[in-house]
């Protein structure tokens, strides 16, 4: 059953209809690592390693956030996949919160299911990596146990406080707020929170802590005490929960946007070398 609102594969050429629809930075990639090029160059392209990464995005926004995660896999000889999330990466604002408005936690983790399963039609071994909301979609679909390894950083496992305490109230009520950018880099994603996608956030947030101890493939979880926006302690929460292998790493004084921030090369490089030393 098709999605509402869709979500946009890494797997699939965009039409130039759908290309207008989105921000160049939210167009879905597919990177692949081909074992037969020295240093392991990145190809758009339909073959190559035999083991493949999804990288998910967070919440507002698009593929841009986790392309360093995906190019750095690719470095390391696994293919690396990143979609575009229902709802987000829309370049008219009237379109951004119509379709933002529209996205739930069900229809979030279904379009992930369906990467994972386009992703398993082609390599042998695949793994989710995740974002501040897509770490949270990772974790539940590791613990659903959909993948054969997990990595996720700032996984948004906790809000700050105001919006857990505010989430299940104002989520009755459809309306949107301005949330402009705070980083002092490059950081496309949407400027306002809409309070449906919020609900999703939230319910997305609930279900992945109480499902991690559900989790048996090897993890990797990576923070930043430095985070305003979720807060560190997820990373106890799934030292604590996790029963499978487990490793945590900090990266201070990065921000939220760990891929993109002053510790950039080394998170990037520490995510890619997870899976490289999980699957090959």
């Amino acid at each position: 059953m098709p999605l509402c609102p869709p979500y946009f594969s890494g797997f699939d050429a965009l039409s130039a209809d759908e290309k207008s629809l989105l921000m160049d930075d939210a167009l879905p990639q597919w990177l692949c690592a081909k074992k037969t090029d020295a240093g392991g160059a990145a190809h758009k392209c339909s073959e190559g390693s035999s083991a493949a990464v999804i990288c998910i995005h967070g919440f507002t926004a698009m593929p841009y956030e986790v392309m360093p995660v995906a190019r750095a896999c690719v470095q390391a000889g696994v293919s690396a996949i990143a979609p575009l999330l229902s709802g987000h990466g829309y370049r008219e604002l009237s379109m951004q919160k119509e379709k933002f408005g529209q996205i739930t936690a069900d229809g979030l983790l279904a379009a992930v299911r369906e990467e994972i399963h386009r992703a398993r039609q082609r390599y042998g071994s695949v793994g989710l990596y995740g974002h501040s909301m897509g770490g949270a979609i990772a974790l539940i679909l590791a613990a659903e146990g959909l993948v054969d390894a997990c990595a996720v950083s700032a996984p948004a496992l906790r809000l700050p406080w105001q919006a857990e305490v505010l989430a299940p109230v104002i989520c009755r009520f459809a309306f949107t707020r301005a949330a402009p950018t705070k980083e002092l880099f490059y950081l496309p994603s949407y400027q306002f929170y809409h309070s449906y996608a919020v609900r999703a956030l939230w319910q997305l947030s609930h279900m992945g802590r109480h499902r991690l101890s559900e989790i048996d493939c090897p993890v990797l979880g990576v923070h930043t005490h430095g985070d305003k926006t979720v807060p560190p302690v997820v990373l106890d929460l799934m030292e604590r929960r996790i029963t499978s292998e487990l490793s945590t790493v900090w990266f201070d004084p990065s921000s939220h946007a760990m891929t993109l921030d002053s510790c950039a090369d080394e998170v990037n490089a520490r995510v890619a070398t997870f899976f490289k030393q999980c699957f090959c």
